[in-house]
């Protein structure tokens, strides 16, 4: 009997630990698509920073930019819809990031733009920017695979979406968090040109 109910306690631990072991490689999985989703939106912010001040340097201006068309998206945290980034014809939607040797996941981000809140400029319609602010998004997925065109494919596992404000001006800069703060580090701003 006592044999019979260690046998059934050692049973019960043993699944317990092979439940919990399942679970924890799911949530680590999880944890590294979350990051390789938020790398992938990160790399949209510096490539949309960086093709904002090239528009800049070519007399592109944030009323130009936002007033550019095509499918708006709801984004969350409510506000203004995002607008695709479409600098002269150069539409940046879905762009594929080499991934890591060993991996399957497929890396993808795309930017939109909106108005800043704040601008006086969103009271008429359509708006216009008179601040010359704007909003930078940057959406990145991660999918399960890409088609023969080297599109997104497969299942969605992941997406983050990173959002930071744009003066657009050469160079142009993100604005720190506090007045008077230099933020040093991430989240920097644009590099104009030397």
């Amino acid at each position: 009997m006592i044999v019979l109910l260690v046998v059934m306690v050692l049973t019960i631990v043993g699944l317990g630990v092979a439940y919990f072991t399942q679970l924890e490689d799911q949530t680590s999985g999880n944890i590294r698509l979350a990051k390789t989703a938020f790398y992938a939106a990160e790399t949209g912010l510096r490539t949309g920073e960086r093709a904002l001040t090239n528009a800049t340097t070519f007399a592109v201006s944030a009323t130009e930019l936002i007033s550019m068309g095509g499918t708006l998206i709801a984004l969350p945290g409510g506000g203004r819809q995002g607008i695709p980034l479409n600098i002269r014809g150069q539409l940046f939607d879905r762009l594929g990031l080499t991934a890591a040797s060993g991996t399957n996941d497929v890396s993808f981000f795309s930017l939109y733009i909106r108005n800043n809140a704040e601008d006086p400029g969103n009271a008429v319609a359509p708006a216009v920017d008179r601040d010359n602010i704007i909003n930078l998004i940057s959406v990145g997925e991660v999918w399960t695979g890409v088609d023969a065109g080297g599109r997104p494919s497969g299942r969605l596992l992941a997406t983050k979406i990173l959002e930071e404000q744009i003066r657009l001006a050469a160079p142009g800069e993100s604005f720190a968090d506090q007045e008077g703060a230099n933020q040093g580090g991430t989240n920097t701003g644009q590099i104009g040109p030397g």
